[in-house]
């Protein structure tokens, strides 16, 4: 996605209304909606650039990082409504999910909780999918003055008095205050940031903050491939079975092709489809394993869609220790972690980890 107009570094010792921690998707719609309540924000992303995990990049014409799990997309766009930022969805006649077997393409009976996740009924999907939502995201947060993003800029700790937070660190010398802070980062990253009077270090604080953890981490593997050419009319989520290993229990590789359900996202005559499997927390960051699964995944879609390899012009793989998941149990609404300390990432969601759910989550609790 496009690069902010204008980058800003805080000064030692300065003070805002608000601090947002994360620039993905949930920190940008946290930083859209303070804004919209009149607030001044500072947006603070460790990485060189906005977008999150699935890190939206613009690339020969082809829109990566697009997604492709909407549902009916009517959360954003209420959310476009009350922000009044241009929202266009395409409509899907065809968007349910179809499984590859020895009989063909049929439709799924049971899925695990994971994969059916990932293959629910697309009935809407937003112009640029979640590259798009971000980028107007950005427009309407650029538009006002009361907003600063600084990238490269990892909170490095967050101390707390008096059952709030009194400072946020960045990097190694810069410490910055704030009435409110919104954590729209990962769980990992909060816990190694506290300091001071929450739960002691160590098991009571993982204890503590886990009673805010709404929804388990998933690691994944994303692959995304620049086509050159059309290679089905499927609008609907596909699903492949697959095992890498002869003693493992059976997988699912889900995935779109992306262009049949906007054609904004590639070139004309041309695709880009997106995949996504699960991976083991033993195999996350075990290099040999995962590229193990990727080519089995590979062989499976070439299988499946025959001529898929031969029409690729380039493709990308994220490797993410988090992807985003169903919601196994519900837990509770929605609630501070602190009294100025918020949990806006989509792990806290108590309806689950979908932009779905953050968006109504901001809609409930900035609207009122």
């Amino acid at each position: 996605m496009k690069a902010p107009k204008k980058t800003y570094k805080p000064k030692h010792g300065s003070s805002y209304d608000a601090i947002v921690v994360g620039g993905g998707l949930s920190g940008l719609l946290t930083s859209a909606f303070l804004l919209k309540k009149g607030r001044k924000v500072l947006l603070l992303e460790k990485l060189e650039k906005l977008g999150g995990r699935f890190s939206p990049e613009a690339r020969d014409g082809f829109l990566l990082g697009a997604g492709f799990r909407f549902g009916d997309a009517s959360a954003w766009a209420s959310v476009a409504d009350y922000l009044q930022i241009p929202c266009e969805l395409h409509s899907i006649q065809n968007g349910g999910a179809l499984l590859h077997s020895t009989r063909g393409w049929i439709e799924p009976e049971e899925l695990p909780d994971w994969e059916a996740y990932y293959s629910a009924n697309c009935t809407a999907y937003p112009t640029r999918g979640a590259f798009g939502i971000a980028e107007s995201l950005l427009d309407f947060c650029e538009a006002s003055e009361n907003f600063s993003v600084a990238l490269s800029s990892p909170v490095s700790g967050v101390t707390i008095q008096a059952a709030r937070v009194h400072k946020v660190s960045i990097g190694a010398e810069m410490e910055v205050e704030a009435k409110d802070l919104y954590w729209s980062s990962d769980y990992k990253a909060l816990l190694e940031s506290l300091r001071g009077e929450v739960a002691e270090a160590g098991p009571e604080r993982v204890s503590w903050l886990k009673k805010f953890v709404k929804t388990p981490s998933n690691p994944a593997v994303v692959m995304e491939f620049a086509h050159s050419k059309k290679i089905g009319e499927f609008t609907e989520s596909l699903i492949m079975p697959f095992t890498a290993g002869e003693k493992e229990e059976r997988r699912y590789l889900v995935g779109a092709l992306l262009g049949n359900r906007d054609p904004s996202l590639a070139p004309a005559g041309k695709e880009l489809s997106s995949w996504i499997m699960p991976l083991t927390e033993s195999e996350w960051g075990e290099n040999h394993e995962t590229m193990k699964k990727i080519r089995s995944a590979r062989r499976l879609l070439e299988k499946a869609l025959p001529g898929f390899e031969s029409s690729i012009l380039f493709d990308r793989v994220l490797v993410l220790n988090q992807s985003a998941s169903p919601l196994l149990k519900k837990k509770g609404e929605w609630h501070p972690l602190l009294a100025n300390l918020s949990l806006c990432a989509d792990w806290s969601s108590p309806e689950g980890a979908t932009l779905e759910a953050l968006c109504s989550q901001m809609l409930h609790h900035f609207r009122d």
